[in-house]
């Protein structure tokens, strides 16, 4: 059966990006910036709720941010640039909060429904690599061991994703520090997937001996997505199965699986084109999050006016 789909619109000029949508339907992402109308590489973080787009609060200090996910009560996580860096930061009640995350380059990149943020922060200066974090529970720890001659501060961690048990999935070095690396690019060799489950970390491994990988999402099943080398994955009870080429965003409790440009259900990969009706209009340019529903969030071009839109298609 054909997904329906809903162009989410955008604000203070023409193009939208949606990130992540929670059980209720809502979504956030970014848009046009009131402070910056129309332009792209200056955005501004929204929620969208039954029809709406709202751009959300950013104080007078900051420039411009995103939105990267959000839970049921309303929280949101994403960054705000000052200037100088991006920070961390957490909508409560709809009012910009930082995280608790030193460096200045810090992003809070998943939240569940019990309040537990995760995401990465590093910098500045080329012995404060990106570190993991969770909060309030405070720092995740790298992939052991960290050989001699090389500083904790120098290890590379990043988390991703949250359930709502708590379990946390990113990706890290495994001994050689690797600075920086940028977030969602095909991960570098030498980076593993892994797992955090009550401050001990797991190493998921590679597709195949060479890749890095990251995992980007994790179900309250303990099922974990992601990408090894120029691939997507879905990790469960230790073994990783290839997906085939791209990346795979998101997993929801159903075992749905949403990847850049595909859903992955029952063994089989379809791609995101092919649940559209035909007369739809829309050329989808990424997948991005998936929830309960099956309602998928993500960004494409809505013909005949080419705006980059945010969308959310349903069943």
């Amino acid at each position: 059966m054909p997904y329906k789909i809903i162009d989410l619109g955008a604000q203070n000029g023409n193009f939208s990006q949606a990130f992540a949508i929670n059980s209720e339907s809502q979504v956030t992402g970014w848009t046009g910036n009131p402070k910056s109308p129309n332009d792209p590489a200056s955005p501004a973080p929204f929620l969208w709720t039954q029809g709406a787009m709202q751009v959300l609060n950013i104080p007078n200090r900051y420039m411009y941010g995103k939105g990267f996910d959000l839970n049921c009560d309303d929280e949101i996580v994403g960054y705000l640039y000052n200037g100088n860096g991006d920070d961390a930061i957490i909508w409560i009640a709809g009012i910009a909060q930082p995280l608790p995350w030193a460096g200045d380059v810090a992003y809070g990149r998943s939240i569940n429904d019990c309040g537990l943020a995760a995401g990465d922060a590093g910098g500045p200066g080329p012995n404060n690599n990106t570190k993991a974090h969770c909060s309030p529970a405070g720092n995740l720890v790298p992939v052991p061991p960290t050989p001699a001659g090389v500083a904790p501060s120098q290890r590379y961690c990043r988390a991703y994703g949250i359930n709502s048990l708590g379990k946390i999935v990113g990706g890290s070095d495994t001994g050689n520090p690797i600075p920086f690396p940028a977030a969602f690019a095909p991960p570098i060799p030498g980076v593993h997937a892994c797992f955090w489950d009550k401050g001990q970390v797991q190493d998921l491994g590679t597709l195949h001996p060479n890749d890095g990988s990251e995992a980007y999402g994790i179900n309250n099943r303990g099922q974990v997505v992601g990408r090894s080398g120029n691939n997507a994955f879905l990790w469960q009870n230790g073994v990783m199965r290839d997906l085939g080429a791209g990346a795979a965003y998101n997993i929801n409790n159903s075992s749905l699986v949403i990847g850049d440009t595909f859903l992955w259900q029952n063994g089989a990969r379809t791609p995101l084109a092919n649940l559209l009706p035909a007369n739809s209009g829309w050329q989808i340019t990424e997948g991005r999050d998936i929830n309960d529903a099956g309602e998928i969030v993500g960004t494409g071009i809505h013909v005949p006016n080419n705006p980059h839109h945010a969308f959310l298609m349903y069943p």
